[in-house]
């Protein structure tokens, strides 16, 4: 019983008040600083509310505070890859002839043709031209870089899958 006097006394010259409202705080809880769980988010939370931050793509403002991109447009476009058209004409025709190589006449894939030369000669075709391949790939021709040739598509079209002498 002495002990209890003594913490009351102690309790009535020195009160706890909650760092939030102010209130006076409950003899018992001398430990807690708040008097609610309310007070101490309300005080935790104190100026610390999230911004939001910008689109990274156009620069306007997230919907949300979680958001990396205003709108689904803008996650959309960030995703591709802006190439010009004759960039992506080039590369679908090194991929198509790659593949006709590969899947259609096994025997005329090439593991040791350097993909990225291929790549650049289907890129700077020039207009009115067509890549060839020399020996065609029905024919036993590999789908090498040595064996491909620039020829105008109505060339292309007459000589067909024969073997032109270079």
């Amino acid at each position: 019983m002495a002990i209890k006097k003594k913490w009351e006394k102690y309790y009535t010259d020195n009160p706890s008040y909650c760092k939030m409202c102010n209130a006076l705080l409950p003899q018992g809880k001398t430990r807690n600083v708040f008097c609610s769980s309310s007070c101490a988010a309300t005080f935790n939370n104190k100026n610390k509310r999230k911004k939001r931050s910008a689109c990274l793509f156009c620069g306007g403002e997230n919907k949300t505070l979680t958001a990396k991109y205003c709108s689904i447009e803008c996650s959309a476009s960030s995703r591709k890859k802006h190439f010009s058209i004759e960039q992506k004409r080039a590369k679908n025709a090194a991929a198509q002839a790659a593949y006709r190589a590969k899947h259609k006449n096994v025997r005329s894939y090439d593991p040791t043709a350097d993909r990225a030369t291929i790549k650049t000669i289907y890129a700077n075709c020039p207009e009115g031209y067509e890549v060839d391949h020399i020996i065609p790939l029905s024919k036993g021709g590999k789908h090498h870089e040595s064996n491909l040739q620039y020829l105008t598509v109505s060339e292309n079209r007459k000589k067909s899958n024969k073997i032109q002498p270079r």
